[in-house]
């Protein structure tokens, strides 16, 4: 049984999630808002976190972050402990395809890599790399100095297999798997354990319903169909709070099954 939602407040696990607004990341509030945890969220998108405000505990803490700027990042997490003390746990939830965030595009993100642009690969390595980097660099330090903490990154099972016309997209999330790899061996012996939660296929904005992307994406499932963000967001916060400290450093994909 979850003894969760009946702990004191000050005892209640507080995690900070990057990314909360919609899909995936909006899953993981509404988890860990239903496990009574203290939950400070940040999304760059102020209307998405506008309408996701009822839908969490009064005290929960939201707030504009953009993962890309290191500053932006460094003062939602100051805000953070100004708030709660500390954090437990991150769960790194921002990223996707730079045309999807910002234009609601999808046909141009799945493009051979010949006909990418270099001027178009920094900004996605920006969001997919160098936006975990500043969330692990900017939490590191409180964790350290507790001598135990959480990092969760979600990053996606391209990054293991590769992606017929996501080459930089999976190029940035497999880099991310390697730097998740190589901070818990700098790290977990502290008391922080670090981790991926890799999604196949999920019903997101990435696969609107209707797309002929959703039927060519599901010849690779086992399961048969695109998973549900709130399957991914179970993952995700066990791997944050319920996990024991012995799981660290590794890659877990949920992707509905090998082909």
């Amino acid at each position: 049984m979850d003894n969760t939602l009946h702990t004191p407040p000050e005892e209640r696990p507080v995690l900070l999630l990057v990314g909360a607004g919609l899909g995936i990341g909006r899953a993981i509030a509404r988890r860990a808002t239903a496990r009574g945890f203290a939950l400070a969220a940040c999304d760059i998108d102020v209307g998405a976190l506008d309408a996701l405000r009822p839908e969490l505990a009064p005290d929960a803490l939201l707030g504009q972050a953009d993962i890309v700027d290191a500053g932006s990042v460094q003062g939602f997490v100051h805000a953070a402990l100004e708030r709660f003390g500390r954090i437990d746990a991150v769960i790194s939830n921002a990223g996707g395809m730079i045309s999807l965030v910002h234009e609601g595009a999808v046909a141009a993100n799945i493009r051979p890599f010949r006909d990418i642009p270099a001027k178009d690969w920094k900004p996605i390595i920006d969001l997919n790399l160098y936006g975990p980097l500043n969330v692990a660099h900017a939490v590191l330090p409180a964790m350290l100095e507790r001598g135990r903490g959480r990092i969760v990154f979600i990053s996606s099972v391209s990054g293991l297999t590769g992606g017929a016309g996501l080459s930089v997209y999976a190029a940035a999330k497999g880099a991310v798997h390697a730097f998740a790899k190589s901070l818990a061996r700098e790290v977990t012996a502290a008391g922080v354990s670090v981790n991926c939660v890799a999604p196949g296929a999920v019903a997101t904005r990435a696969f609107p319903e209707g797309s002929p992307s959703i039927e060519r994406r599901l010849r690779s499932v086992s399961i048969g169909r695109l998973g549900q963000p709130e399957e991914i967001a179970e993952v995700a916060v066990y791997v944050a709070v319920d996990a024991p400290p012995y799981l660290s450093g590794e890659i877990i994909s949920v992707s509905g099954g090998p082909p």
